[in-house]
């Protein structure tokens, strides 16, 4: 498995922080992430109508299921992306009418390009993705 970038893993730390803060108990993360711990030895998150996750997890009050992605600024408008965020954001378990959270974390100074590719899939407005906006500083290597 290639290696992602130190932006890439740091971004998927704050989701998956996010989801675990949520109540979701991850069960599968791409790994290695030098800051991960023992998410690094959980496994590779499941494929999903040709796209995989990030991350995801599963809420034990009610079996809801979650999915993570991490986004850099070069990551945001493409077309892996845009095919991965139709199927997040349109998932929801064959017995539950409520779509499964999605959890999308990009550096802040990008936000303005995932509400032009969230709009133009119609997820703009999803109470159910849920955007961490990260400060550009945190991500830097400097």
């Amino acid at each position: 498995m290639p290696v992602s970038s130190s932006a890439h893993q740091w971004l998927l730390i704050w989701a998956a922080r996010r989801m675990s803060a949520d109540g979701f108990l991850l069960r599968g993360f791409e790994a290695p992430a030098e800051q991960a711990g023992s998410w690094n030895r959980l496994p590779a998150p499941f494929t999903l109508k040709g796209v995989q996750p990030d991350a995801w997890g599963e809420r034990a009050c009610d079996s809801l299921l979650a999915f993570a992605e991490a986004k850099t600024a070069g990551d945001i408008d493409t077309k892996h992306t845009r095919a991965q965020l139709r199927v997040f954001g349109f998932t929801h378990l064959a017995n539950d009418p409520r779509p499964c959270p999605l959890y999308v974390a990009i550096p802040r100074s990008c936000a303005g390009l995932l509400d032009r590719v969230l709009a133009d899939l119609e997820l703009i407005s999803a109470p159910h993705i849920v955007r961490l906006h990260i400060p550009d500083i945190f991500l830097s290597e400097r």
